[in-house]
């Protein structure tokens, strides 16, 4: 389940990294609900016979077997759990102590969702408990997010074009944005596909306009820090291709759209506090963006 809805959102609606992690608690904590509704735990101590034998640590407090209806609700609480999982890692990388502690209360809410009949057991004596332990955990894991450095930045606004999107409305002037501060994010592969396009005959008109536009921002001003196109709307290079080995798992270093997914999401990652959003005339590239929890815009929407 990805966060982003299933159309395009307008600027005034796209979340900031924080209300993401958010929204990503509260489907775990929807999915393990609606499990928890078909779960029960009962009382067996095998320590209280007359054997001489003692399990030592065993939790007397037991799953019941889960129904066979549960194995939907099962898998959508792990799927659920392993996306916040991933963003929590990668949104903690320079916080070592932050991961750990994001690690345990998933750890935690992971044995929740799969009731292991081992000497562990459940967590509590009835399922109110457990719910109840449930939402303590989500309400942890948001303070730990919070403390992370990347919880402490500067509140920008981004939108990523991909190349689709450069070549379908290539007067970036014409780009109102809502008449908001946004600043548009050239990414190093949408930079390299516009000079490919500039030789295409088919698309060499609307590439060049776009590169020309860059050039001459990049005469005014420092692009990696940002330079103003209009109004409120500033135009920004990233300099680095990202990491593939360090971005979510099936996005491949084969594949030019992913290179752009990735970019979009170190940009995510470094900086909760920025609202951020691809905007792609390719539906593929908007596809992806929601596969990765991101949020996109149509060019004609801006």
């Amino acid at each position: 389940m990805t966060v982003s809805a299933e159309e395009d959102r307008d600027l005034l609606s796209v979340p900031t990294g924080l209300e993401v992690f958010d929204l990503r608690v509260e489907v775990v904590l929807a999915a393990l609900t609606e499990l928890l509704d078909l779960s029960g735990i009962h009382y067996h101590d095998i320590n209280r016979g007359d054997s001489a034998f003692v399990v030592l640590g065993w939790n007397p407090w037991r799953w019941d077997e889960l129904p066979p209806e549960a194995a939907p609700k099962v898998g959508a609480a792990r799927k659920a759990l392993s996306e916040l999982t991933d963003l929590g890692a990668r949104a903690a990388r320079d916080a070592p102590d932050r991961a750990k502690e994001l690690k345990d209360l998933t750890d935690r809410l992971k044995t929740i969702i799969e009731q292991p009949d081992t000497h562990v057991g459940a967590p509590k004596g009835s399922l109110d408990q457990v719910r109840d332990l449930v939402g303590e955990i989500g309400r942890e894991y948001r303070a730990v997010v919070r403390q992370l450095p990347a919880a402490h930045g500067n509140g920008e606004q981004l939108v990523v074009p991909d190349t689709s999107a450069l070549l379908d409305r290539p007067d970036l002037q014409a780009w109102t944005l809502d008449g908001a501060a946004w600043t548009v994010v050239f990414v190093p592969q949408v930079l390299s596909e516009l000079d490919d396009r500039k030789r295409d005959p088919r698309t060499r008109e609307a590439a060049q306009k776009v590169i020309n536009q860059i050039d001459e921002l990049d005469r005014r001003g420092d692009l990696f820090e940002g330079v103003r196109l209009a109004g409120k709307v500033m135009v920004r290079e990233v300099p680095v291709s990202p990491d593939m080995g360090e971005t979510l798992s099936w996005l491949r270093s084969d594949v030019p759209d992913d290179a752009i997914i990735a970019s979009v999401l170190e940009l995510s990652w470094e900086d909760l506090t920025r609202r951020l959003a691809v905007t792609a005339s390719d539906r593929n590239v908007r596809n992806k963006a929601r596969m990765a929890g991101l949020e996109t815009i149509h060019p004609r929407d801006l």
